[in-house]
């Protein structure tokens, strides 16, 4: 057995030492600890906001080093915004009256929402405003701050909107704030720091008419994301490469004019005839000469000893082609957008397109998913005032229906129930039901289908008799000397032939009424 050496044993008494939760000592020693921890501790709740501003000069191509490049960045915001909310998604309600209602409004304000969610995925956020009126104001979000509670400082109470207006003529700046909360709305008009009307408007709604749409934020944080936040990087890359590339082409395209003298001096008798020098300052205070040749090159140049010759560098556009190429790899996938999606040439074959798009599919059903709860909570606060306003409009939480993505989907889908039908795998009802289609009150659609599809039967028989009758009525009554065969007797009467004949044309026309 090892035996335990002096040092050993010290170190194990003051590891019992501090190890007793029973010693008074050690409970106020970890109490102090635990405090200082608890400063110097990151907050687990981030409250960081993109730099609005400069997402909106690279979106338009006008940030530093994102002048070329920066114009990728408005195809990811306007392809992700047209495929997940291009089209104005469906509501459901129990009522169709509110549900009628809310789509009339969204159909008039989906303009509107639209571009509040191409502005939260080009800066990181957006915030909108559903007034009383059942208008739509998007909020510049550098102007909306949180308003947290004083004993919960995660419980976002309200937002405070505060905008600065400059007179046209004068000096003059006027500030407006509104905050806005669950049962009230503050609205305060300051000019020149002196506060000169002060407003409280009650919310009749007792909820948030003020809308925050976040982009992708994660876990603790409370504003987005621009879309283009991770490929920031790789542009200002892409646009180097892309400015030596055009620098390279234009001095490629101009060869520059080489002397290459015998002896030094030659050189040296060339400099004093052509050459000028300037003293420069540095930075750092140092000094320095530099030559300047008095040349135009346009011109007839004569000299001794020297052979003259033009230079260019060595081609270089296959490689700096392949180097783009990568990058744009990059961009497309970390956008998790098809070329053919961005409108680009696909080189490959029509196979490698269809098998890409199932994928894409999900993604941006993945990213609908993510728009729920504000567009949902766009749709409240209209049904809240809606039902204020609108006799028969009941206030409730609709249900987010989204249109197909892919149509050839919703074809298989239809060729799939048609044969499933011929053949009595299904009933009529549970193929209405599956339907790529959504149906409100399948039973109610299938029951009227049904009345109206005997009714027409109905009149088709009707109109069949009619003309049958009429046929029998109008048939001329063939001469005894030219009897036709099988269809006159001795008495001249129409035989069966000519009857079956007549009902079987009624027949046709009335089958073909019916398809």
């Amino acid at each position: 057995m090892a035996q335990i050496t002096p040092i050993q044993r010290i170190f194990g008494r003051i590891r019992e030492f501090f190890s007793t939760s029973s010693n008074e000592v050690i409970m106020r020693v970890r109490s102090y600890t635990r405090r200082w921890r608890s400063s110097f501790r990151q907050p687990t709740n981030d409250w960081g906001r993109p730099d609005y501003l400069f997402w909106r000069r690279a979106y338009y191509g006008r940030a530093a080093g994102l002048e070329v490049s920066g114009l990728l960045i408005k195809p990811i915001v306007s392809k992700l915004a047209a495929w997940t909310l291009g089209r104005a998604p469906r509501w459901k309600l129990d009522s169709e009256t509110s549900q009628q209602a809310l789509a009339d409004w969204w159909q008039d304000e989906h303009a509107t929402v639209l571009k509040a969610w191409r502005a939260a995925l080009k800066q990181g956020d957006a915030f909108v405003v559903v007034n009383s009126d059942l208008t739509l104001t998007l909020l510049p979000p550098d102007c909306v701050d949180p308003i947290v509670s004083d004993d919960d400082y995660a419980n976002v109470m309200g937002w405070r909107v505060t905008q600065v207006l400059s007179h046209p003529e004068t000096s003059q700046r006027m500030t407006v704030v509104d905050e806005y909360y669950p049962e009230r709305r503050i609205h305060r008009i300051e000019i020149n720091g002196i506060r000169t009307q002060e407003i409280t408007y009650p919310n009749l709604l007792g909820r948030m008419t003020l809308v925050h749409i976040a982009n992708q934020p994660d876990s603790g944080e409370t504003f987005g994301h621009a879309e283009a936040e991770g490929l920031l990087p790789m542009l200002h890359r892409y646009g180097e490469v892309f400015d030596a590339a055009i620098a390279g082409n234009i001095r490629q395209g101009r060869p520059t004019a080489v002397l290459t003298f015998d002896t030094i001096a030659d050189l040296e008798k060339f400099d004093d005839e052509n050459a000028d020098f300037e003293t420069q300052t540095l930075p750092n205070g140092n000094s320095q000469r530099n030559k300047i040749y008095n040349v135009d090159l346009d011109e007839l140049l004569v000299t001794s000893g020297a052979t003259f010759d033009y230079k260019s560098p060595a081609p270089f556009t296959e490689d700096t082609a392949q180097l783009l190429e990568l990058m744009f790899y990059l961009y497309g996938q970390h956008s998790e957008i098809p070329e053919f999606i961005l409108g680009m040439a696909v080189a490959s074959s029509k196979a490698s397109t269809e098998s890409q798009m199932p994928a894409f599919v999900e993604f941006i059903k993945m990213r609908r998913g993510e728009m729920v709860r504000w567009l949902t909570e766009i749709a409240e606060i209209a049904m809240g005032y809606l039902a204020l306003i609108t006799p028969g409009v009941n206030a409730q939480t609709p249900t987010l229906q989204w249109e197909p993505l892919d149509q050839e989907d919703g074809t298989l889908t239809l060729e799939t129930l048609k044969w499933a039908l011929e053949v009595g795998l299904i009933d009529d009802l549970t193929a209405l039901k599956l339907m790529p289609t959504e149906v409100d009150d399948p039973e109610g659609v299938l029951a009227r289908a049904k009345a109206e599809r005997a009714e027409r039967e109905v009149q088709a028989m009707q109109r069949m008799e009619a003309q049958t009758a009429l046929a029998a009525t109008n048939a001329p009554t063939p001469t005894p000397a030219e009897p036709p065969v099988n269809e006159m007797n001795g008495n001249g009467h129409v035989e069966k032939g000519q009857a079956l004949a007549i009902l079987e044309a009624a027949t046709v026309e009335w089958m073909r009424e019916l398809a």
